[in-house]
């Protein structure tokens, strides 16, 4: 019996990875072209700020599956845009909190109609019962890694 090659373009990591990086890729042009030298991680942090503005770092970096220094990193960078700002709390002086500045939140106000059509975009030709099943496979599979993280 011939042993299959491993082929890694085969493989749901790849895959998954490959499309990650094109919608990203995508987007941050869109932005770009209309402006925004914003990426999808910095998109991601004002789109959670947006609706739920003053939060912990923490609580961001968790939301975004991001190490401590990584969303230290991209609200450093998102402060010099001045987008964000951080403010300690009075009770932890080691944590800090996060708001959009009026900046932060004109540009949310811009790039949501911009967010919105590129999702349009890219669902087109799949149907709703299509991106639901997709959606509930992609949940099992984070659980599946989740659990497989742990072991």
């Amino acid at each position: 019996m011939v042993k299959q090659k491993f082929r890694v373009e085969e493989n749901l990591d790849y895959l998954i990875s490959k499309t990650v990086q094109i919608i990203k890729n995508f987007l941050y042009k869109e932005f770009k072209e209309r402006g925004h030298n914003i990426t999808t991680e910095q998109w991601s942090v004002l789109a959670k700020l947006y609706y739920e503005d003053g939060i912990y770092q923490k609580q961001l970096g968790d939301y975004l599956y991001k190490d401590k220094p990584t969303i230290t990193r991209i609200l450093d960078l998102m402060e010099k845009k001045n987008l964000i700002i951080r403010i300690s709390d009075d009770k932890d002086r080691r944590k800090s909190k996060v708001y959009l500045t009026q900046e932060g939140k004109d540009t949310v106000r811009e790039l949501i109609p911009v967010a919105e059509e590129f999702q349009k975009k890219l669902t087109e030709n799949i149907s709703g019962e299509e991106i639901e099943s997709f959606t509930q496979t992609l949940e099992k599979l984070s659980e599946n890694t989740s659990a497989i993280a742990i072991q």
